[in-house]
């Protein structure tokens, strides 16, 4: 019988079926590893943890500011994921912590301010917003930058004024003087077959005001993981604490060719030929 040899573009076996790996997604709510499947390239989202509430009429925390690629190059070795806290609630709200992945940073939110003579706002990813105050520019400023192929998102908090602000978000700034800003709208950490909507990065509402998508309504705490800034202290919240929430990191590989069982470079068909152990 004579052997048969396939011509497999310069590959040579009985069997050439390609093995494909399918798509995958990581998602992270605490720190570890992410060790890539073997594809080249990512969708990839990081978020900051959002920024806390001012207290007694108090601006709502700004969101933690994002980064997003769509397609990020991966490295061939794990890559170490932090993320960031949300910030507390306080007379003025504390900042939210950062979150990061291979050596790219998304800030943490800036909290929001107190009343009167304490209203001015902390800068952050997104800035917080200003606490209640008749007059005066005090609204947090967004941070956030780009990082390498990442496109940075964050905005400012709104204005001093009565009543407080809501925080910035990672779509837009505070909405008015109340609102918070909206965060981005993104489908990283979901099926591509299926995807679902999520908004993250949003600022947190003030007074008697919702948040931006993801952000916290007045007197609540942000989105979880998320990135939301937390509400403002408000009245009638029932000693609600607005603690913003922690940020996230999604990665979402796409599918790839990973490679043909029961194929032979030339020279190994060359070796078993020559020594009378290739099979046809």
């Amino acid at each position: 019988m004579a052997r048969q040899y396939y011509n497999n573009g310069g590959l040579i076996g009985p069997d050439n079926d390609p093995s494909n790996t399918p798509e995958s997604i990581s998602t992270f709510t605490g720190g570890g590893t992410f060790t890539p499947s073997g594809a080249t390239t990512a969708e990839v989202v990081i978020v900051g943890g959002g920024g806390g509430g001012g207290s007694n009429r108090g601006g709502a925390g700004g969101a933690g500011g994002v980064l997003y690629a769509s397609s990020y190059t991966l490295p061939g070795s794990p890559v170490s994921v932090s993320i960031g806290g949300g910030g507390t609630y306080a007379w003025t709200g504390t900042n939210g912590g950062s979150s990061s992945f291979d050596g790219h940073t998304a800030q943490g939110g800036g909290g929001g301010g107190a009343h009167g003579g304490n209203y001015a706002a902390k800068p952050g990813g997104s800035g917080g917003g200003a606490g209640h105050a008749m007059g005066g520019m005090a609204a947090g400023s967004g941070t956030q930058s780009p990082s390498g192929s990442f496109t940075g998102y964050g905005n400012p908090g709104g204005d001093a004024g009565d009543p407080a602000a809501g925080g910035g978000g990672a779509g837009q700034s505070a909405r008015g003087r109340t609102a918070g800003g909206q965060g981005i709208p993104l489908t990283v950490n979901t099926p591509t077959a299926s995807p679902t909507t999520y908004y993250f990065g949003g600022g947190g509402g003030g007074p008697r005001t919702s948040g931006g998508q993801g952000g916290g309504r007045h007197g609540q705490p942000g989105g979880d993981n998320q990135g939301g800034g937390g509400g403002s202290h408000g009245t009638g919240t029932g000693g609600t604490s607005p603690t913003a929430q922690a940020g996230y990191v999604a990665v979402k590989e796409p599918a790839f060719f990973a490679g043909a069982p029961g194929v032979w470079r030339l020279q190994e068909v060359y070796e078993l030929v020559k020594d009378g152990n290739w099979s046809s």
